[in-house]
């Protein structure tokens, strides 16, 4: 191993990252947390608390963290997956001036797994698809500050010198000094539901594959992957999320949000980071934290075309934020109905004033902190719908 190596910083140094988790997890319901939809109202309420200030006191112990997810880091990609070079940088130069303590996402995903605390303003940085700007952009900033990260790679796409993305030299040298290695699948394909004329089993045995032969190729170029999967296109359904337990992953999305102690770790949020350059969005998102909410109806976010305005049935303990002031948004629609089913027991339902479009749609929800200004608690839900005709959308 390099002695320059890559280490984790704040309260509890550098962890080993990359010893295989045991096959023992309990599921849980989808919990992830929401996108910053309707975020300029909430941003108005961050300025006005001053969320860009945190003083730099020692470091409490907490039960939740953030993951961050990047795709490209550079200025000729797609914007919709790309932060810029100087965004990228202005983010870590915001976590190591308001004193975040940067982890790495296995022993992050461990320490919640095992219901211990964690440091307050505690963050895992990620990367999906190794993209060749991870290398030349990301990388150099990174071991600058010492700061470990990881890359999810579906490997098909190293094996065939797809222009645009990192070589196994490149993640070899990466995993050397210390960043994670992780598993994005073998081809990068939908796993979230069968293809037609799939039965249920030849559907499973592909999910299956993808995982194993991905690690597999990880296994022969890299010293020692991490057992996480990151799905592709963020998309997970029950039996799949079953799968990647089965197999002794921890699961991360592309739902934001924070993790805690309620989190299924087999889908863990992601806060996803593109497009923008807006730094109170990135200091609201990192200041976030996990709503507790347990789905009650439906059991899966995998819709029939003819589901127009699907209905999200949730309960919501009392907690640390203002339940009275829920609110919750679609993707595409901004702002949607909220209906108080039971309210002294918590159950609420959640849906869209207009019919989902075929594709990916989030209800996200978010209510704010009661001793905190400018801190929201985040949940989303993930709908996956196909066409009118029943086939599935394109990315």
């Amino acid at each position: 191993m390099n002695p320059d190596r890559i280490r984790a910083v704040g309260a509890g140094g550098a962890g080993a990252a990359s010893s295989p988790r045991p096959n023992r997890f309990r599921l849980m319901p989808v919990s992830p947390a929401p996108l910053l939809w309707g975020l300029t109202a909430l941003a108005a309420v961050a300025v006005a608390a001053g969320v860009a200030i945190l003083p730099a006191t020692p470091a409490a112990a907490v039960d939740h963290a953030v993951i961050l997810e990047y795709h490209h880091v550079g200025t000729d990609t797609p914007p919709s997956t790309s932060v810029t070079p100087e965004t990228f940088e202005a983010h870590l130069g915001y976590l190591a001036e308001h004193d975040y303590h940067v982890w790495p996402l296995p022993r992050l995903l461990k320490r919640l797994e095992a219901g211990r605390s964690l440091p307050e303003r505690t963050v895992a940085l990620t990367f999906d698809d190794a993209y060749a700007s991870v290398y030349t952009e990301a990388y150099p900033r990174l071991a600058e500050r010492g700061w470990p990260f990881t890359v999810f790679v579906s490997t098909d796409y190293i094996d065939k010198g797809y222009a645009g993305f990192m070589e196994w030299d490149q993640l070899r040298e990466l995993a050397d000094n210390g960043a994670a290695i992780g598993n994005h699948s073998r081809s990068h394909p939908h796993l979230a539901r069968p293809r037609r004329g799939d039965s249920r089993s030849a559907w499973l045995e592909r999910v299956r594959a993808e995982i194993r032969q991905a690690q597999d190729r990880l296994a022969a170029e890299t010293e020692d992957p991490v057992r996480i999967f990151a799905y592709p296109f963020g998309e997970f359904s029950a039996p799949v999320r079953e799968m990647v337990a089965d197999l002794g992953f921890y699961g991360v999305g592309q739902q934001s949000g924070a993790v805690g102690p309620t989190s299924d770790l087999t889908a863990a949020p992601r806060f996803p980071l593109s497009g923008t350059t807006d730094m109170v969005a990135f200091a609201t998102k990192v200041r976030s934290r996990a709503l507790p909410a347990e789905v009650l109806a439906p059991g899966d976010g995998v819709l029939e075309p003819d589901a127009d305005k699907p209905a999200l049935r949730l309960r919501i303990p009392a907690g640390p934020y203002r339940l009275e002031a829920l609110a919750c948004y679609a993707s595409g629609q901004g702002r949607i109905e909220v209906e108080w089913r039971d309210r002294d027991a918590g159950k609420v339902m959640v849906r869209p004033q207009k019919a989902l479009a075929p594709g990916r749609t989030k209800y996200n929800c978010t209510a704010p902190s009661s001793e905190t200004n400018g801190v929201f608690y985040w949940y989303s839900f993930l709908w996956m719908k196909p066409n009118p005709d029943g086939s599935w959308y394109a990315d």
